[in-house]
């Protein structure tokens, strides 16, 4: 029994300590950047969500997961960092593959995976940072908030048909749904304050296109 009592305190002790060692690693930035990465993949994982709501047929077109839970799953399954794609062209090519016209599997799997991927790597696709992690830059963080303009302009204006790829907002009679709009907005803020947040860290200055203009290429995200 006093073997027991003895133990108990030391395996307490232990993780106190490991507790405490964890938090002096960080700094304030680095608890900042876990909150903007976990808030990401959460408005990320209501886009997936959202997106096979309101297309119902393109879950049943993927030929590899059954369940909207299994294709999310995929998404955010973490890479082996030696397997990924430096330049960030992979994730883009994603996205473009979901908006071929000609393309007849799951759309939004590739175009989720790819923004994923794109904002995973402006976050050197880690979703805890230490001191000694290598820096974030602002300016992937903020190139991301464009790329996902890019993504809204090209969810809007994709059609086959005359007929949208993926729907999103829509207006049924006098019901008015704008919840991508609102969704995507909170992405792109929050990419967007992260950035300058990074930025004023650091001194640096960041570049972002001007109000009005949107591009309709992607800027691939390197690691």
């Amino acid at each position: 029994m006093k073997k027991i009592l003895i133990i108990i305190p030391i395996i307490f002790l232990t993780s106190c300590q490991n507790n405490i060692l964890s938090n002096i690693a960080k700094t304030d930035i680095d608890i900042i950047s876990e909150i903007h990465v976990n808030n990401a993949n959460g408005y990320i994982e209501d886009l997936v969500i959202k997106l096979y709501k309101i297309n119902p047929i393109y879950i049943r077109k993927n030929e590899k997961f059954d369940t909207v839970s299994q294709v999310i799953i995929n998404i955010f399954k973490q890479k082996d960092i030696n397997s990924i794609d430096k330049t960030g062209q992979e994730n883009i090519d994603y996205i473009l593959k979901g908006f071929e016209k000609e393309f007849n599997g799951d759309r939004i799997y590739y175009i989720c995976k790819g923004l994923h991927g794109m904002i995973s790597a402006s976050y050197n696709y880690k979703n805890k940072f230490y001191l000694t992690d290598q820096k974030l830059d602002a300016q992937k963080l903020m190139n991301t908030a464009i790329n996902i303009e890019t993504l809204i302009w090209r969810l809007s204006n994709s059609k086959h048909n005359n007929k949208l790829l993926i729907k999103t907002n829509n207006i049924n009679g006098e019901k008015i749904n704008l919840s991508f709009e609102r969704l995507f907005g909170k992405l792109i803020n929050n990419q967007e304050n992260m950035a300058r947040i990074v930025s004023s860290q650091q001194g640096r200055i960041i570049q972002k296109a001007a109000k009005g203009i949107v591009s309709t290429i992607f800027l691939p995200i390197g690691f």
